[in-house]
């Protein structure tokens, strides 16, 4: 092939070639040109499309508008009034920064821009590409509006799909910019047709309307916060969860993110209640300085890095765990606990110098309310009840568990009124799997296997602690990794050897593995080791060794559980029942499933049709 000489490129062919990056699809567009309506300060945006978006999209607003002098440079490459230096890109917390999507915009479409500021007039307005800029007739504000998509790039338009796939893109990028900016109104119309109208309002409200009335029931508020660091939002109760990641919206200083951290944090959270692929419902946002987070990643803004990856995944983590952990019968709503749930503050003092903590970083535990006080130990009632181990798990054998031939003494509080305790007294026991309790509420129906395996998994846990017993092997075991797996095992020797695993590099691509946890001694070594390598180097913790243990534990307590046909004396039942009001995530088993439910005497009278 005859080599062509090296020329310049036409601006026109750079904008295209950016566009190429940034415009991907009508969804981009509505996208970019609904983050420079929220960075111009508007409170009320509407946006029209046209078939899908395809034919035409139009976005006003009520912001600040652009002043005429500047609308030809608003459609110039690389032209923004956001940022002017180095300092300004590394602590930006507009929408918006690079300069690149009007222009962008312009060069895939027929563009017009029609706007008035506060100090002008009348209103200007700008055609592209005739560049032509005339006054117009408008109220304060900006109005853009973007016809015949990928007209002069017809390879483009060809990869759009149908009208309907397309809209329904479009919309979701709505959806998220309307979530993170519940005070900013939106009205969307499709074809001449009102598809969407919310009014300015609460986080709770905005997500309420958008993610819908399964999501308004289960929903659970978030609100963990520092000097540094912050989240607050709403996450769905486990037995919401869904089959598709499709619910879940996550903003880093109000934009809209796909974070592998962040999902890594979140699902690792979730571990203990949520079964297999189950997705949970959610509504995040993490709002942290923005000297510690790299929003210029990616040309589509949808991408961040973080300076201290480790200490936002630890903080997102224990935030939601605990928000999920509560006794069953508790209810979600409150937030009486004077408790305060405490981690190592190394990490989060990582992640500012300039702002130095000097004791050790708290925050509130939303989800456990004070302890029930009880006149019997119903700790020691479950043991002798269901022969619990006081030091199950010490050594890798299996413990061994023993069922009760005998009942429990019954104690004068287990037949203390009902409005003492959140799930009641007991009063039977329906099939052999049922038990039938009552409370101030109404009638509580429990599954007693589900219930006591969370009950003694969570056990398992707290008996399990910070102990790692260490299973030594007698052949170590050889594995062969990359020079980047090689540097997360040397920088992270330290966690390696916390989490029970003495592995040395024994080459320059090669580790020896001589110990490893005791309760983790049947797996795979050479699968676990590469599990947590990768672990290391995205995330920087040892998460999948946890989540590795509570999965034997979880198997454990599933298999230790009283089983279904076993007929449990009534001050069995009620022990049962007291230790779930102070088990947390006791509203659902091991594998997401509910262990309660409750229905109210109005319930009941619906079902008999009383007072019709």
């Amino acid at each position: 092939m005859d080599r062509k000489p090296i020329e310049e490129l036409s601006d026109k062919l750079i904008s295209q070639i950016a566009a190429g990056e940034v415009i991907e699809r009508p969804s981009a567009v509505v996208k970019e040109l609904l983050e420079n309506s929220v960075d111009a300060g508007a409170l009320a945006i509407e946006i029209r499309l046209e078939e899908g978006g395809c034919q035409r999209i139009v976005i006003s607003d009520d912001g600040q508008g652009i002043p005429p002098k500047e609308l030809a440079l608003a459609v110039k490459r690389h032209a923004t009034s956001k940022i002017a230096s180095l300092e300004d890109l590394e602590s930006v917390l507009t929408m918006g920064f690079r300069g690149e999507a009007l222009a962008s915009i312009a060069s895939v479409s027929k563009l017009s821009i029609t706007t008035k500021t506060i100090a002008d007039d009348h209103a200007w307005k700008l055609t592209h590409p005739s560049h032509e800029i005339m006054p117009a007739a408008g109220a304060q504000g900006c109005r853009i509006d973007v016809e015949d998509l990928f007209y002069n790039t017809p390879a483009r338009r060809k990869f759009l799909k149908s009208t309907a796939t397309e809209l329904g893109h479009c919309v979701e990028a709505i959806k998220r910019v309307a979530l993170a900016n519940p005070q900013i109104g939106f009205a969307v119309w499709h074809n001449g047709k009102p598809l969407y109208r919310w009014l300015i309002g609460s986080l709770e409200t905005r997500a309420n309307e958008i993610l819908g009335a399964e999501f308004q029931a289960a929903q659970l508020a978030v609100d963990a916060s520092s000097e540094i660091i912050s989240l607050s939002g709403f996450i769905g109760a486990p037995t919401a969860s869904r089959a598709r990641a499709d619910q879940q919206f996550i903003f880093v200083n109000q934009r809209f993110v796909k974070d592998k951290l962040i999902n890594h944090a979140i699902r690792s959270a979730y571990q203990d209640v949520l079964h297999g692929d189950r997705q949970p419902i959610l509504v995040l946002c993490l709002n942290i300085l923005p000297e510690l987070v790299d929003v210029n990643v990616h040309p589509a803004k949808i991408e961040v890095r973080f300076r201290d990856s480790r200490a936002v995944h630890q903080f997102i983590y224990h935030t939601v765990k605990d928000r999920l952990a509560h006794g069953a019968g508790q209810s979600r709503d409150t937030d009486d606990s004077e408790s305060l749930t405490t981690f190592q503050a190394s990490s989060i003092h990582a992640l500012s110098p300039l702002q130095p903590v000097s004791t050790p970083y708290t925050f509130k535990n939303l989800s456990q309310s004070h302890p029930l006080q009880m006149s019997i130990s119903v700790k020691d009632s479950m043991r002798q009840l269901f022969s619990i181990p006081n030091q199950a798990l010490q050594s890798v054998t299996e413990p061994s568990f023993t069922q009760p031939h005998q009942a429990i003494t019954p104690s004068e509080n287990l037949s203390s009124s009902d409005d003492e305790f959140p799930l009641g007294n007991a009063i039977a026991q329906l099939a052999g799997i049922y038990i039938l309790a009552q409370n101030r509420s109404g009638l509580v129906l429990v599954d007693m296997h589900a219930a006591h395996e969370r009950v003694l998994y969570e056990q398992f846990k707290k008996d399990l602690g910070g102990q790692v017993a260490i299973q030594h092997l007698l052949v170590p075991i050889v594995l062969n990794i990359s020079q980047i797996e090689m540097a997360a095992v040397t920088e992270n020797q330290s966690l390696l050897n916390d989490l029970g695993f003495d592995v040395s590099p024994i080459g320059p691509e090669q580790i020896s593995i001589r110990s490893l946890p005791a309760l983790l001694s049947k797996s795979e070594p050479g699968l676990l080791m590469k599990g947590l390598i990768e672990d290391l180097k995205e995330i920087g913790s040892g998460q999948v060794i946890e989540a590795a243990k509570h999965e034997r534990l979880a198997s454990k307590a599933c298999h230790s559980a009283v089983r279904a046909h076993r007929i449990l004396s009534i001050p069995e039942m009620n022990a049962l029942l007291r230790e779930m009001e102070n088990t947390d995530r006791a509203d659902q088993c091991n594998h997401g499933r509910p262990t309660w439910i409750q229905l109210s005497i109005n319930d009941l009278d619906k079902l008999f049709l009383r007072g019709k």
